[in-house]
Formats: structure tokens, sequence, C-alpha cells
């Protein structure tokens, strides 16, 4: 009892419990004062926090990305010309080991050394955005080859796609690639979440086919956890919601553009 009370205090002490907290109390404050439609701005606000924060209704959404994905056996993947890794999965780091921190989309990099592994491909295509910082140049797939090489984990053949704006950028690049060495068939490895956006683009872009290598799964369609209510609103959902409107967002952006075409977009 003890250890859920300090637990409860704890997350009340976070942004996100201290916000919605401070707007209960409000609330309560200007009911006490009978001032009801002033209380409702306030409860409004707690009950909508509470929604993203302390229930599935988050993860619920977000997993209708990612169910599209679930149950695709990587051993069972066809063999392909070029594993193409996505980048979005570090950030540049002066400390960490290879000049590289790991973020929560650390999967995609996981389960493209295990696609090199079980020998889907001979050559592996590693994107990743690029930044310049008091002069110095950091590229996430420059880092991430030359750890790789580095300690040969991945194969004969490794191959930097550089800094890329997007992940138009990324499929323009493979499609230069592809063009220029013959490439058929592309397994695609990125977030499940990302994944439906990617193979279209990459489809429209490439003209090759796309065989969708999702990781990275961030809901209970594939993680085991227990969805259940909580009391005290955290973080976690609205990092969900944020996945989730990126992706819409992004998915509608990249059709105005017509960077997916309506077959694409179709599959």
């Amino acid at each position: 009892m003890l250890d859920l009370a300090l637990r409860s205090a704890m997350t009340l002490l976070e942004p996100v419990g201290f916000i919605w907290a401070c707007l209960v109390i409000l609330t309560a404050l200007l009911l006490r004062k009978r001032e009801v439609r002033l209380a409702l701005v306030p409860a409004g606000l707690a009950v909508f926090i509470w929604i993203l924060g302390a229930t599935p209704v988050p993860g619920t959404l977000l997993a209708t990305l990612e169910r599209p994905w679930v149950g695709v056996k990587r051993a069972e993947l066809p063999e392909a010309d070029v594993v193409v890794l996505l980048g979005g999965f570090s950030y540049p780091s002066r400390e960490e080991v290879g000049g590289l921190h790991f973020n929560h989309s650390a999967d995609r990099a996981v389960v493209a050394l295990e696609l090199m592994r079980l020998g889907k491909a001979k050559a592996l295509a590693i994107g990743g955005t690029g930044m310049t910082v008091k002069g110095e140049a950091y590229v996430e797939a420059d880092l991430l080859r030359e750890i790789l090489v580095a300690r040969q984990l991945a194969g004969p053949e490794v191959i930097s796609l550089g800094g890329c704006k997007n992940t138009r950028h990324e499929a323009e690049k493979v499609a230069k690639l592809a063009q220029d060495r013959g490439w058929k068939r592309i397994l695609l490895v990125t977030s499940a979440t990302h994944m439906r956006r990617a193979a279209a683009v990459f489809r429209t872009t490439t003209g090759l086919e796309i065989v969708p290598a999702p990781s990275a799964f961030l809901t209970s369609a594939s993680i085991v956890t227990s969805d259940t209510l909580n009391l005290i609103p955290r973080s976690g959902g609205f990092g969900k919601i944020d996945a989730l409107l990126h992706e819409q967002i992004g998915w509608w952006m990249y059709r105005r553009r017509g960077w997916i075409s309506d077959e694409a977009a179709a599959r």
C-alpha cells in the first residue's frame, strides 16, 4: 500500500500528472464556488489529458497502423537484392560507442541485421538524417556503417545513403542505386507505424518490388503489456498520439505532393 502511494506521488510530480492534478483541483475549487460554467473548462482539459495519458485509447488508435504488419515471419521473407534500413533510429552522440545514441526505433537496426544474418540479401543500404553542429557534420548512416563494418556485423557490403531529408529522399537515392546495380527487389525495414507510408513512397519512386520487414512496434499489437486504466495520466499516451498524427499528416502530405501514387496507396 505504501509502495503504491509512493508511486502515485511520484507520478503526480511528473509534468503531465502535475498539470492534470492542478486542473482537477481548479475544477473542484470552481465547483465549490458554484462557478459551474467556468469549471467546465479545466474539467474538460483534465478529462482530455486523462484519456490520452491514463487509458488504452492512444495505443488502440496507433495499433491500427501496426496490425497489418503483425505476423510477418522474417525467416520466411524472400531473398532480395538489398536490405534497406530507413533512418530515424539514432542521434549523434559524443560519448556513446560509435558516436550514436539509439532511440525507441533502434529495433529497425536489429531487424536489418537479423535479415542479413539470415542471408536475405548481400547488401545493406542505410538511410538517415544528417546535421552540422559547430561546423562538424554528423550523418546517421555513415556512423552506423562505421560501427557495422568495424565489427563485421552486416555482411560484405554496407552502403550509406548519406544524409537524407525524408523518406522520399531515401527512396530517390535507392532508386538511383537500383538503376546502377540492376536491383529488382528490396527488403524494406522501418517501424511498423511508418511502414504503410514508407512502402508506398518506395513503390512509387523506385518502381521496384518492395517487401516490408516491419520493426519497432510501439503498442500491444506486438509488445507484451497490460493495457489497463490508470488513475493518474502519464506522458506515454501522448507519444503514441504524436506518432499517429505524424504518420496520418505525413500520408496526406505525400499524397498531395504526388509522392505516393494511387496504385501504391491502394495496396
